[in-house]
């Protein structure tokens, strides 16, 4: 396990955090899970990084928290996927980068609290997935209304590809 403190950042949005160095080096993306545990902020935040690499299985799960000038975790991103080069498993960066850019086309980014991305493999055919998008609840937290969404990705032989949750206020 490694653990670094990196430089002091401003990381308003869930694209922001996405952008800023969460990705494994050359290897496939299984799943990406980005929380903000207070809206999102415009204050610049310090980054701390935590590496846990499983040799034997070739995993590599990487956790970026944020915290503001007090210690206060406000953010965190956590990565996991294989630390091999891209393979048959997992998504690449691209996949990932379409998906969160589907989510960026839907929503305020101001408003996403949470999302989660879970990656089943590569697509079967040229071209982008096909997103298809539900609400599963409505709800109030202790300090605002949010809903949970759900986006599924197809590739043209039908097979999901990638899915995400999302929720936003």
């Amino acid at each position: 396990m490694t653990i670094t403190n990196g430089d002091v950042r401003s990381l308003p949005t869930v694209l922001s955090l996405w952008g800023a160095g969460p990705r494994l080096e050359d290897g496939p993306v299984d799943e990406v899970d980005i929380v903000f545990f207070a809206p999102p902020t415009t204050d610049a935040l310090a980054c701390r990084s935590r590496d846990n690499r499983d040799e034997a299985s070739g995993r590599l799960d990487r956790t970026l928290g944020y915290v503001d000038e007090i210690g206060r975790l406000v953010a965190e991103v956590y990565v996991s996927g294989s630390a091999r080069p891209v393979g048959e498993h997992g998504a690449s960066v691209p996949l990932a980068d379409e998906l969160l850019h589907s989510v960026v086309e839907r929503f305020d980014l101001a408003d996403v609290r949470r999302l989660r991305m879970r990656f089943y493999g590569h697509s079967a055919g040229p071209g982008s997935p096909t997103w298809s998008v539900s609400v599963l609840q409505r709800y109030r937290t202790d300090h605002e209304d949010v809903e949970d969404v759900a986006l599924i990705g197809t590739d043209p032989s039908g097979s999901v590809v990638a899915r995400a949750w999302v929720t936003v206020a």
